[in-house]
């Protein structure tokens, strides 16, 4: 026997009743979502391919208020998953002093991106102003700002190598015009004893919000080597010396210490080095000769004269 509900319906009847009503209010969405609806929905936009050699400043606004007409079918699917349209900068143009997109530019853009079904019947009268500003261009050296300490007994062989040593600019006047070099960002080394080599990023990169970076780092490198000392004994040049006279110094050599590769030190000799005393320039209050190392190889890192001057004596010819 059936059970029967306190108000004398029976289960069946009332899932009948339900399903019913279901389906009666499934056909009038149906039936409502089928006709044609006049509403204002916003499009997402954004904004693409500048003219040449402008950058935009400023953003226009990033949404659309539009009035459209499309089914009720079209504007739920859109309240689900909004239209983003994508607007065609490289159409504007420039009318004193100013940049815009005529209305009429701006509607075909917009309508050519809309869903089948839909069609666009208002856009906002107000004329698209453009915040653009013309580029300049203009190529800076590197500076690698980096400190170095070295081991003891380690040299960097030759002088720190920045790679790209200069970068392009392109960007308005006002971040540009004043930049004459550009530094890195900051960078310690202690007791370095391997070759060095380190990307650095460039700390104006950060600071120029619309200027290009041919590159916004750059890489910093320096070979170490490990060197070693010795002195080379060179004989003392006398110049300008008159012709009545013969000058003999003492001491008639002088230790050049030098620092280098035990390769490099082991290939020189006295003959690479030229010390010059300057006869017509002694020291007023010693009166010796002030020496000068005019000549020395290139392959030694470093070099000093152990004696700055020397006492002479004059022999008449």
């Amino acid at each position: 026997m059936i059970k029967k509900l306190k108000s004398g319906i029976t289960q069946p009847k009332v899932r009948t009743f339900l399903l019913f009503l279901c389906l009666a209010v499934a056909a009038w969405l149906i039936s409502k979502l089928s006709e044609t609806y006049t509403h204002e929905i916003a499009f997402r936009v954004a904004y693409q391919q500048p003219p040449d050699s402008l950058i935009l400043m400023e953003q226009p606004p990033a949404t659309l208020p539009v009035r459209v007409r499309a089914s009720g079918f079209k504007l739920m699917a859109y309240q689900v998953s909004p239209k983003e349209v994508y607007i065609d900068m490289a159409a504007s143009r420039r009318a004193s002093g100013r940049y815009f997109i005529d209305p009429g530019v701006f509607r075909s853009q917009v309508e050519r991106q809309m869903d089948n079904g839909m069609a666009l019947l208002e856009l906002p009268s107000d004329t698209v102003y453009l915040d653009f500003q013309r580029l300049q261009s203009r190529t800076v050296p590197v500076v690698a700002d980096i400190e170095v300490e070295l081991a003891q007994n380690y040299m960097i062989q030759g002088s720190l190598q920045v790679n790209p040593p200069r970068i392009h600019l392109l960007g308005p006047p006002e971040e540009i015009d004043t930049i004459r070099e550009l530094r890195t960002l900051p960078a310690r080394f202690t007791d370095v004893r391997d070759t060095i080599r380190t990307k650095l990023a460039l700390g104006a990169a950060s600071r120029l919000k619309y200027t290009q970076f041919s590159a916004t780092e750059v890489v910093v490198s320096a070979p170490v080597l490990r060197f070693s000392e010795t002195v080379v004994d060179v004989p003392v040049r006398v110049v300008n010396i008159p012709e009545s006279l013969d000058i003999r110094t003492f001491p008639t050599t002088i230790g050049v210490l030098c620092r280098g590769t035990v390769e490099a030190l082991k290939a020189i000799t006295p003959a690479d080095f030229t010390i010059v005393a300057d006869y017509a320039r002694p020291d007023p209050e010693t009166g010796r000769l002030p020496l000068s190392l005019e000549r020395e190889p290139a392959g030694v890192y470093e070099t000093s004269l152990l004696e700055t001057s020397v006492e002479f004596i004059i022999r008449r010819e």
